[in-house]
């Protein structure tokens, strides 16, 4: 049909640029990799133990078997598994910093066998060949969609049904304080999760593409220096790469899951919120220690391009406060 002219106003956003182009879009990463596999034909998934429970669940929705493999200190593969015909290995692009690793190991190795999950690394470009999610409601706010880069040939995008987006917590958090408007968020967070495979909503879309993108990266690079220069002497993981990167959080790894609870809990007395990834691998008895450790005790402290100088200072006093740092 034609479109339409006149009537009322929608919300107004401004044309920027779409990320990722040629990609395609989906309602969420989830969906963006049980599409994937099933264009793959894919029979076997290699996936890290310190990962969401949403990626097997994935798989295993769409037939797909599921196989472990665990990390060293570095957040790398402790050994390279064979692949069989039908397997395929998925790698996350931890925190958005293991861009060199794909590159120099991962990549050569596997190629077009590899899926590299850039759910944390929404500013990595996808490598040619090699397919790439990307869940862009981490790093910005927009309440779902996901994109697949080097999606497989065909027209199958063009049949999925299109999504709707639920956009009550992103706009009740504009208006008021984000703790009145939490439940709304989880409701949106809990639909997701149920939700059949759909293309990316316009709106979702429109917002997306409506955002200053280098604008986010330089803010994202100048809060991650600030911290790194504030708690690398007390940070026991030591993956922060030389070439600074728009990261998804600064990973602050602490020693035991009591002193990463106190902290967490000083934090949100002072209205600094941070997120626990991936809880459901402290109580799986496959996992390996380091994992566990990793579930217990890492505080991704938040960066992102809602905060300045003064935000970051704030957040940073509060944690050497709490570890007795000066």
């Amino acid at each position: 049909m034609p479109d339409a002219i006149g009537g009322y106003f929608e919300l107004e956003l401004r044309k920027g640029y779409c990320l990722y182009p040629h990609a395609s879009g989906f309602n969420s990463a989830r969906s963006a990799l049980k599409a994937l596999l099933s264009g793959l034909g894919a029979q076997r998934l290699h996936l890290p133990y310190f990962i969401c429970h949403a990626v097997p669940d994935a798989a295993n929705a769409v037939g797909v078997d599921v196989a472990r493999y665990a990390l060293d200190s570095n957040l790398q593969l402790k050994q390279l598994p064979d692949l069989q015909a039908g397997e395929y290995l998925l790698y996350v692009n931890y925190l958005g910093l293991k861009d060199r690793y794909i590159v120099e190991a991962l990549a050569p190795h596997y190629g077009d066998r590899l899926i590299i999950d850039n759910s944390q690394a929404l500013f990595s470009k996808p490598l040619a060949n090699i397919k790439t999610l990307y869940s862009p409601r981490k790093f910005v706010g927009v309440p779902d969609g996901g994109w697949l880069a080097n999606p497989p040939e065909g027209e199958w995008q063009s049949l999925l049904p299109p999504s709707t987006s639920d956009l009550s917590a992103l706009l009740g958090r504009l208006e008021g304080e984000p703790e009145a408007h939490y439940p709304a968020f989880q409701h949106v967070e809990s639909a997701l999760e149920l939700a059949p495979v759909a293309a990316m909503s316009n709106s979702t879309q429109r917002v997306l593409d409506s955002l200053d993108y280098p604008w986010i990266i330089a803010r994202r690079l100048a809060n991650m220096a600030a911290l790194s220069r504030a708690l690398d002497a007390r940070n026991a993981l030591d993956i922060l790469p030389d070439t600074p990167t728009p990261a998804l959080c600064y990973p602050l790894l602490l020693d035991t899951p009591s002193q990463a609870h106190s902290l967490r809990k000083r934090l949100q007395n002072d209205r600094i919120f941070i997120p626990c990834y991936w809880q459901e691998v402290i109580s799986d008895p496959q996992a390996p220690d380091f994992e566990r450790h990793l579930a217990s005790c890492l505080l991704p402290l938040p960066i992102d391009q809602r905060y300045d100088a003064t935000h970051i200072d704030r957040l940073a006093r509060q944690v050497n406060a709490h570890l007795n740092l000066p």
